[in-house]
């Protein structure tokens, strides 16, 4: 019993992992809807960040972040890579740029942590 205890919990715990990113450094956003389905993401200042936006819609959206000056069309089923570095720690809205989208709840927060 114990045995199949701890088989659980490690294939539990390989498999959390596995689902939190492809591995790479890279991070995961998608669209859904008319959200985002991980509406705050977490990167650390000063290291170099790719986020990959993933429009899991039959129509189009966009990713937009003011102050990272980083404003992407995003068509249906497609996806798109934002790089860049972060250099101050703070909070920092990313939105769907999209007449309405924003408007309608599609937005979420980038958190730079020092």
């Amino acid at each position: 019993m114990r045995r199949w205890f701890s088989l659980t919990l490690l294939f539990c715990l390989a498999l959390g992992l596995a689902a939190c990113g492809p591995g790479d450094g890279s991070l995961v956003i998608k669209a859904n809807g008319l959200s985002f389905v991980t509406a705050e993401v977490h990167v650390p200042a000063g290291q170099p960040v790719t986020l990959r936006v993933v429009n899991q819609d039959g129509y189009a959206h966009a990713f937009d972040i003011d102050e990272f000056d980083i404003h992407a069309p995003l068509p249906a089923n497609a996806a798109f890579d934002a790089v860049f570095t972060p250099a101050e720690p703070g909070r920092y809205r990313f939105y769907c740029g999209s007449p309405g989208h924003a408007a309608a709840g599609m937005t979420g927060v980038l958190v730079v942590e020092p």
